[in-house]
């Protein structure tokens, strides 16, 4: 019975230092940090999407790509990089 505990608690343990269960932020979290950032940045948005198939995530960051539309029909795309520690957006800069 000793054996089984500890392995119960070892594994418990395990789940509960995982780095996915220790980011601060979600995906979708993120996201809308990011679609604030950008509005806040470019006034004349009109519509800003991101492209969900982009998104990307590592231990450190999310990076999504968003596609901008204006007042004036002119469409770009710029990278958003949020830092999960800081929950913050690092960077916004335009996608080649």
């Amino acid at each position: 019975m000793t054996r089984l505990s500890s392995l119960i608690i070892l594994s418990a343990a395990a789940i509960a230092l995982a780095s996915p269960a220790l980011a601060k932020i979600s995906v979708q979290g993120a996201e809308k940090l990011c679609k604030n950032e950008i509005t806040k940045q470019q006034p004349q948005a009109v519509s800003v999407k991101v492209d969900k198939e982009s998104t990307r995530a590592n231990n450190a960051s999310f990076t999504y790509l968003f596609k901008v539309k204006t007042s004036d029909d002119t469409t770009s795309k710029v990278y958003c990089t949020v830092d999960r520690n800081t929950d913050t957006v690092t960077a916004i800069t335009p996608a080649a």
